[in-house]
């Protein structure tokens, strides 16, 4: 082994890939020399680092009654009610979105001082109570569609939902922005999990509890094309 590096240069090295949060096997990889050649020339100024795109358009509505099932409905009214009449329950600022980039996705957990879990009813409230746009069915499918299309390509590392998985290690994401009523009157939420070696999607009743590992989908910031 050379020793052209100084034990200190190897210390500050080490210290720099920690705040970085670069776990062991990120640091294995790096004895790639053609990945460390990519990273000098980055040093150089000859390359640039091109973050994943994540960006992704809203073009359609979910409609329950097609996706699951004829007996599956949007919630309407109070929670308290039979879910059939009044408004839908559902964060209505998503229809304002025709393109979505998650590179601003905010996953909010709504935990507060001690708690480890929160009941779904109580999570959507705080959720409702912020200032944060919830993201629902049109945002739940856009996703699950990109992935379904690029996974049809034998490519779903390009899918929104890898790209999310791969660089800010998402795994799991609830949709709150839409409340669901299923056949036999519970108000439930969408969610996309990665299980196995895939994308999964399934649906969530309110009435369990939610903890750290749980997020809700959130945006502060959008971008919306005419």
């Amino acid at each position: 082994m050379s020793n052209r590096y100084s034990v200190g240069q190897m210390n500050q090295l080490g210290d720099g890939l920690e705040v970085a949060d670069f776990s062991v096997d990120d640091v294995t990889k790096l004895r790639n020399p053609d990945l460390l050649m990519q990273f000098k020339l980055v040093l150089m100024g000859i390359a640039t680092v091109v973050r994943a795109y994540l960006k992704i358009a809203l073009t359609k509505a979910f409609d329950p009654s097609a996706f699951i099932n004829k007996d599956w409905k949007v919630w309407k009214g109070p929670a308290d009610g039979n879910g059939l009449e009044g408004d839908e329950d559902r964060d209505v600022r998503e229809d304002t979105l025709n393109v979505v980039d998650f590179e601003q996705l905010i996953l909010e957990t709504n935990l507060q001082g001690e708690e480890t879990v929160v009941n779904g009813e109580e999570k959507l409230l705080r959720l409702k109570a912020g200032k944060s746009i919830r993201l629902g069915g049109k945002a739940f499918l856009a996703l699950w569609e990109d992935y379904q299309a690029r996974k049809a390509e034998g490519k779903p590392g390009e899918s929104v939902l890898e790209k999310l998985r791969k660089s800010k290690k998402v795994t799991c994401i609830y949709f709150f922005g839409l409340v669901l009523r299923g056949p036999v009157g519970y108000r439930s939420v969408l969610y996309l999990s990665f299980r196995g070696s895939e994308w999964r999607w399934d649906y969530s009743w309110l009435g369990s509890d939610w903890g750290s590992g749980h997020p809700s989908a959130s945006l502060a910031s959008v971008e919306t094309q005419s």
